[in-house]
């Protein structure tokens, strides 16, 4: 009866093996078919084969870990009538749900890459660290939420009903021999147990197999969505883990760098000490590269009153985020963390050295303001413990502005208030301020005030191209981006047309690229990552000391406090943590870069951060577009910076958080 009910359970298993691997495999293939493009595909054969061979063995790894627990119980439980019948009971309800979560994840992570560019990774799980009714409102918004949970229990609901069907045969009939029976088990079991580690070498199948090619979008669909959150879950832990550090292992990074410290000081300005000047940063919520692509000015304006400033005073386009998430890019930006979660994590009563800091010495009182409610991200409690002197949100700017509520949505009230409150405190403070800003409004569900009237849009050629499918229509996120960019345009005209002119800077970036737009790689990977860095500093001031403005000049949110504090302060330490000032004379040549987590750019072009990196160089001399018919192997040398770069962020984060070792400071 043993035999009979073992030959049963592998009866069971090999179908429904088959099943999920066909899950994992054809959720690759509707994404390769949509993320994919012939153009990119050129002489990229062996390359495409490689990404099939190895996600196939990939989904093989998944359908056998899934599987395991079923196959290890089964022949421990068959040996007892009674535990055999307890273990057919739950068989069945194993396999619907190891069936509705390998289908729920497939199906998720084609949307998810469908709006960041990437596989499941580790701000995966930063979604739910945000307002979590908030997530779920624009994911009902923006996705088919029923259409794919109708699916995905369909995809479920076919390997439980065959399952219950074979389940209700109570033994197979008719014994083999003994030899044979256990030459059957082992070859079945070796079977499963090398589906599960994927491989049948030395090392089961890692994350470094996922790297098949020297095109991104294919190493991103190699891994299944279950290998990937993974991997994010490890990174997850990673990220969040914080222990002391080596002085040795610090200067280490500092010289592979070619970096001579991770400080700087601005340079003597008796003008700015005697007057100091206002500064204001606002981090835009998507304003992307990507989508600032498509502005046509008569035709299709996304600039608003935002474009004359556009025009008149410094922008770096060749620029991006540090991260691609506005929480991460935040916490990079205002408090030098590679770390997005550092606000509510193990080291959130951390004091760290941040910008607030370097001002608040300067005698400024710092300032943040946001249309969003801050105790997203723990950030109401975190701004005032790293020298915030004042946090208004959404609740602060109803107080303000109580027919704002009106036009509240699921992340908050329009931007125009933020501003308006920003131009009344500036105007008032008899002390410096330093006023951080973060919108809000371009967002899902991508709605603005029924008091604006929107300029010209249109769903031009070059747009329709780049539309990712999904339930909000295209004419309003065009509405809305144009809305966010005009508010901010005009906040910026208030403030030239006062007299806040003269002693005031702002400096404006994006947190990430504008989602909801695809891009083709690997010529837009650049556009993919790109924010803007726009930059007003008055000519009383600027004129203080020597500058240079070269448009092409590349760099990151690394560099904008630098910039900054080169223009409002005088003879202050700051930490620059590889940043440098956009306007010097001599640009820095060890500082030169642009870094976000996926990208590297300089004067050359752009490396793209896989496991092996890949240098493509810019397609002209002005363009955000790569040349993706020159890719090229990356130096040694390079590949050490470029690896040592992250790392000596983590290693400050960890400094500043835990310290060094003890016996290095005896």
């Amino acid at each position: 009866m043993y035999q009979s009910r073992i030959r049963l359970l592998f009866r069971l298993l090999w179908p429904q093996f088959i099943w999920l691997t066909l899950i994992l495999l054809g959720a690759r293939y509707v994404m390769f078919q949509q993320f994919t493009g012939p153009s990119a595909l050129v002489d990229q054969a062996d390359d495409i084969r490689r990404m099939w061979i190895t996600g196939l063995r990939y989904d093989l790894r998944i359908a056998g870990m899934a599987l395991a627990p079923l196959v290890l119980s089964g022949l421990l439980l068959a040996a007892w009538r009674s535990s055999w019948q307890l273990w057919r009971h739950l068989a069945l309800g194993f396999i619907a749900l190891v069936s509705l979560i390998v289908a729920g994840c497939a199906i998720s992570n084609f949307y998810y890459y469908q709006t960041y560019h990437r596989h499941f990774d580790v701000f995966a799980f930063g979604l739910f660290e945000d307002d979590t009714s908030a997530v779920l409102a624009n994911m009902g918004q923006d996705y088919p939420i029923l259409a794919a949970s109708l699916l995905a229990v369909l995809l479920a609901a076919i390997p439980t009903l065959f399952a219950y069907y074979q389940l209700r045969t109570a033994s197979i009939k008719g014994a083999i021999s003994w030899p044979f029976f256990i030459i059957y088990v082992l070859i079945s079991l070796t079977l499963v147990f090398a589906f599960a580690r994927g491989s049948l070498g030395t090392f089961p199948l890692r994350r470094g197999n996922a790297q098949v090619s020297e095109l991104s979008v294919l190493n991103q669909l190699t891994p299944n969505a279950l290998m990937a959150l993974a991997w994010a879950r490890k990174d997850k832990i990673h990220d969040v883990k914080f222990s002391p550090v080596s002085s040795a292992e610090g200067q280490a990074l500092l010289t592979t760098l070619n970096f001579d410290s991770l400080n700087g000081q601005t340079p003597r300005n008796d003008y700015v000490s005697q007057y100091p000047p206002h500064v204001v940063v606002a981090m835009m919520e998507g304003l992307g590269s990507n989508m600032l692509a498509f502005d046509e000015p008569e035709r299709n304006d996304l600039l608003g009153r935002l474009r004359p400033h556009f025009e008149q005073d410094f922008l770096f386009t060749r620029f991006l985020s540090q991260d691609n998430g506005t929480a991460p890019s935040l916490a990079a930006l205002f408090f030098n963390s590679p770390v997005q979660s550092i606000s509510h994590s193990s080291a959130q009563t951390v004091d760290l050295t941040t910008p607030f800091d370097v001002y608040k010495k300067a005698g400024y009182r710092n300032i943040f303001i946001s249309p969003g409610n801050m105790m997203w991200r723990n950030l109401v409690n975190y701004l005032p413990l790293q020298g915030v002197d004042a946090v208004y949100d959404q609740n602060a700017l109803l107080e303000h502005y109580p027919d704002a509520e009106q036009y509240m949505t699921d992340w908050g009230l329009p931007d125009e208030y933020a501003y308006r409150l920003a131009e009344k405190l500036l105007a008032e403070s008899e002390q410096p301020l330093f006023i951080s800003i973060l919108s809000v409004t371009n967002h899902p569900p991508y709605v603005t005030p029924n008091t604006y009237t929107p300029k010209p849009v249109a769903i031009t050629p070059h747009y329709q191209r780049h539309i990712e499918e999904g339930a909000i229509k295209p004419h309003n996120i065009l509405t809305t981006f144009q809305y966010a960019s005009d508010a901010l345009g005009g906040f910026i005209s208030h403030i030239k047309d006062s007299d806040l002119a003269k002693r005031t800077l702002i400096a404006v970036t994006g947190d990430h690229q504008m989602r909801r737009v695809k891009a083709f790689y690997p010529n837009e990977q650049v556009l993919d990552r790109g924010v803007p860095f726009y930059l007003y500093v008055p000519d009383n001031i600027l004129n203080t000391r020597d500058w240079h403005f070269d448009p092409t000049r590349v760099g990151s949110h690394k560099d904008i406090m630098p910039t900054l504090y080169h223009y409002s302060l005088s003879q202050q330490p700051y930490l620059a943590l590889g940043g440098r000032n956009m306007l010097a004379t001599t640009d820095d040549a060890a500082r030169n870069f642009g870094y976000n987590v996926l990208l590297w750019i300089d004067a050359k072009g752009a490396y793209v951060l896989n496991e092996s990196p890949v240098f493509y160089p810019w397609l002209n001399t002005d363009s955000l577009q790569l040349d993706g018919e020159q890719a090229y192997a990356v130096s040694p040398q390079q590949d050490k910076r470029m690896a040592a770069y992250p790392k000596l962020l983590r290693w400050h984060i960890n400094q500043q958080v835990k310290g060094e070792h003890t016996s290095e400071k005896q």
